[in-house]
């Protein structure tokens, strides 16, 4: 099965198990199914390989990056309800929605620098688009850490390390996406 199409079955799973679940789990529950879909359709298709490690680890990162987008509109949409006073009494605190985009932005590094590690593996060379896209992995990793450790240690609020973050996934996606247009045209 192609990586688009896993990307997208994993994609379209996960949005029908939250659809689904009411637990208060239902965000990881539905990113686990989404992981073991990736990981099964890769082994179908690519067995067990570095490069069906590799297009599983970025298969599920890209899942990763949706979702976060996905529930951080969720809680802006959250937030906009609380100060028009029209929020009910069945909902998670915000600053609990806050904590599970910390979670799902780490788990989204994590993913990358996964990806990242086994695209290194299959390629075996280094060239200019494999080093822009360590270095802005490294800068987004850095600020996750400072982030996180901000978060466990100088009692950073979480909503403030999330809306930081965010910075970090930009660079990702600006390392990942943009390094062929800005290589391409530039360099």
């Amino acid at each position: 099965m192609s990586f688009p199409i896993t990307t997208l079955i994993a994609l379209i799973a996960y949005f029908l198990s939250r659809a689904v679940l009411k637990s208060s789990k239902q965000i990881y529950i539905g990113l686990f199914l989404a992981l073991l879909l990736i990981v099964s359709f890769m082994i179908s298709s690519k067995g067990i390989s570095i490069l069906g490690l590799h297009v599983a680890a970025t298969s599920f990162s890209i899942v990763i990056l949706i979702v976060t987008f996905f529930e951080t509109t969720l809680l802006e949409r959250h937030i906009t309800k609380i100060k028009k006073g029209e929020i009910g009494s069945n909902v998670k605190s915000v600053e609990r929605e806050y904590n599970e985009i910390f979670i799902l932005i780490g788990f989204g590094l994590g993913g990358i620098v996964l990806s990242l590690i086994s695209g290194l593996l299959v390629l075996g060379e280094l060239d200019m688009e494999l080093i822009f896209k360590i270095v802005f992995t490294g800068f987004a990793l850095i600020i996750y850490m400072l982030t996180f450790l901000g978060v466990k240690y100088a009692n950073l609020k979480v909503r403030y390390a999330v809306r930081g973050i965010i910075l970090s996934f930009a660079m990702v996606l600006l390392a990942y996406f943009g390094n062929t247009i800005f290589l391409i045209n530039y360099l």
